[in-house]
C-alpha cells in the first residue's frame, strides 16, 4: 500500500511537471487562453481572452453575454478562434463573480472599459489586437448593450447579436412585478430598488433609435427568433437582418448561427 501510495504521488507529480513544461515550451505564436482580472473603479471584473495563433495582430470579437448570463457562447468562441480572431468573453459589474453592483447602465460602461483596457498600445501588443478592429456579439440583454455600447465608439466596426432584448420598454409595474425573480439570481448582485431605479430614469434615453445614427456607420447583424424587434429593425440602415426558427438561446440552431456569424464577420 505504501509503495502504491509512493508511485501514484511521483506520477503526481511528474505530470504537474509535464504540463508546467508544455506550458512553458509553448511556441509564442500559438492559441492561449489569458485570465485577466480588470480594474473598473474600486471593482474588478473577470475577463477571459481567447487567442489565436500567429504573431500579427488581429480582428478580436468580444462576447456580450444576457441576462443572467448562462449562455456564454463560448461553442462560437472556439469556432472564431480557429477562424483566426481572439475572443473575449467577460462578466459585468456584479454578474458571475466579478465585483461591484449589477445596474444596466453599469453593463453598457463596461464594454467601453473592455475597449479602453484592449486599446492601449502595450496590451494590444500582448495580445495581439489589431486597433480599431473590434467585433461585439451579444445575446439577448447583451445584444441590447452591444448595439448602445457599440454605437459610437469608432474602435467597433462589426456588430452581431441574436435575439437582442432592449429595457427601454421596460415599465415600473413589470419591473416590481419579476421582483422575486431579479432577487433570485444569487449569480447577480442586484440590489432590486437600485436595479430598478437605474433602468427607469436612463430608459428614454438608451432608447437604440436615439443611436440611429451612430449605428449606421457600423455593419450590423441581427438574428432573431421572431419579429418582435422589427419595428425597431427596419429603421435602421446598414443592417442584415435573419429571421431563424428557434429558441431564445437559438440552442437547435448552433452551428447555423456560428456558421452565419463567422461568414458575416468574414465578408
Amino acid at each position: 500500500m505504501i509503495y502504491r501510495l509512493q508511485y501514484i504521488s511521483l506520477f503526481s507529480f511528474l505530470l504537474s511537471i509535464y504540463t508546467l513544461t508544455a506550458q512553458v515550451n509553448k511556441p509564442e505564436d500559438s492559441t492561449k487562453n489569458i485570465p485577466i482580472s480588470l480594474k473598473i473603479e474600486n471593482d474588478t471584473i473577470s475577463v477571459y481572452a481567447l487567442l489565436a495563433k500567429g504573431n500579427e495582430k488581429k480582428e478580436t470579437v468580444i462576447l456580450l453575454h444576457g441576462l443572467p448570463g448562462h449562455e456564454r457562447n463560448l461553442d462560437i468562441a472556439q469556432e472564431l478562434r480557429r477562424n483566426g480572431k481572439n475572443v473575449i468573453f467577460f462578466n459585468y459589474r456584479g454578474a458571475w463573480g466579478s465585483q461591484g453592483d449589477f445596474l444596466y447602465t453599469q453593463c453598457i460602461e463596461d464594454v467601453g472599459k473592455i475597449l479602453d483596457f484592449l486599446s492601449k498600445p502595450e496590451n494590444a501588443e500582448t495580445y495581439k489586437i489589431k486597433p480599431d478592429a473590434f467585433v461585439l456579439f451579444g445575446h439577448s440583454m447583451g445584444g441590447g448593450i452591444a448595439l448602445l455600447a457599440g454605437a459610437n465608439d469608432s474602435r467597433v466596426q462589426k456588430i452581431a447579436v441574436y435575439s437582442p432584448y432592449l429595457l427601454e420598454g421596460a415599465a415600473e409595474e413589470s419591473l416590481n412585478g419579476a421582483k422575486s425573480y431579479f432577487e433570485s439570481l444569487f449569480m447577480l448582485n442586484i440590489n432590486f430598488p437600485e436595479f430598478k431605479k437605474d433602468i427607469l430614469s436612463s430608459k428614454d434615453q438608451l432608447k437604440v433609435l436615439n443611436f440611429k445614427q451612430g449605428l449606421s456607420q457600423k455593419h450590423l447583424l441581427i438574428l432573431d427568433e421572431n419579429e418582435r424587434n422589427k419595428h425597431w429593425i427596419d429603421q435602421l440602415d446598414n443592417v442584415e437582418f435573419i429571421l431563424m426558427e428557434t429558441d431564445h438561446s437559438f440552442s437547435d440552431r448552433r452551428l447555423e448561427l456560428t456558421d452565419r456569424v463567422i461568414k458575416w464577420i468574414d465578408m
